[in-house]
């Protein structure tokens, strides 16, 4: 398994994580990417980002397929794409879609054969435990009952657009969840594997717990699980 998250910064923002991205993506492989967290007329819009922001890595944009329905989609239509990139938009409207569609045990499967994916924003925050760390921008308006993610970091839950302000809210809804934040800036970005994570970008990441917060900076490797020392587990 390979995860790239984004804490749903700029282009700019997130230029160290697109850069692992590609050079991940195998030679003569597409990137499949999705963004059903926006709203269908922002299709086009959301097309032209994705192509501008990977051209400039020189990954070019016939090597980009979108899509934008899920039906009768399955694990075989995707287990071929070098990667799958999951845009950012409204993380309630995102997973009721993949649910609807039952998708989302079509991305755990390729997960689990070590497949890359890529979530930005709305799109990171669907593959943590649980997408009420989104309640705080998001609107739920497709009256979402189940919120569980894919579950795809160690019972992690995602918390996207991190600043300081944030913290009383994360550490009110670890109290609810009683499940641990990993805590994205905008600049900052993570690679998770089966048992590590890396920071990859401009700025510090915050993992936040019932009684603690710890702080990791950029090309730091984490190893699961931590310790209640603060120390990752060798």
């Amino acid at each position: 398994m390979k995860l790239l998250l984004s804490g749903g910064g700029s282009e700019k923002d997130s230029r160290l994580l697109d850069e692992l991205l590609v050079d991940l993506i195998p030679d003569r492989k597409d990137l499949l990417y999705i963004p059903l967290a926006m709203d269908k007329s922002k299709y086009k819009d959301c097309y032209s980002w994705m192509t501008k922001t990977l051209e400039s890595l020189k990954f070019g944009p016939e090597r980009i397929v979108m899509w934008t329905g899920l039906e009768n989609k399955e694990y075989k239509d995707i287990k071929n794409f070098g990667a799958i990139y999951i845009g950012g938009g409204n993380t309630f409207r995102l997973l009721y879609l993949l649910r609807k569609t039952k998708f989302d045990k079509i991305l755990i499967k390729y997960a689990q054969n070590n497949g890359i994916i890529y979530g930005g924003s709305a799109g990171a925050i669907i593959l943590g435990g649980d997408i009420m760390t989104s309640a705080n921008t998001d609107k739920n308006e497709v009256n979402l009952k189940n919120t569980i993610g894919l579950n795809l970091i160690n019972g992690y839950s995602i918390w996207c657009h991190y600043h300081k302000d944030d913290k009383n809210k994360i550490l009110n809804y670890i109290k609810q969840a009683k499940a641990p934040v990993i805590a994205l800036r905008e600049k900052t970005g993570i690679f998770v594997t089966d048992n590590k994570i890396k920071v990859v970008g401009f700025e510090s990441l915050t993992i936040f717990f019932k009684n603690e917060e710890l702080t990791f900076h950029p090309n730091k490797s984490i190893r699961f699980p931590l310790r209640k020392d603060g120390k990752s587990k060798r």
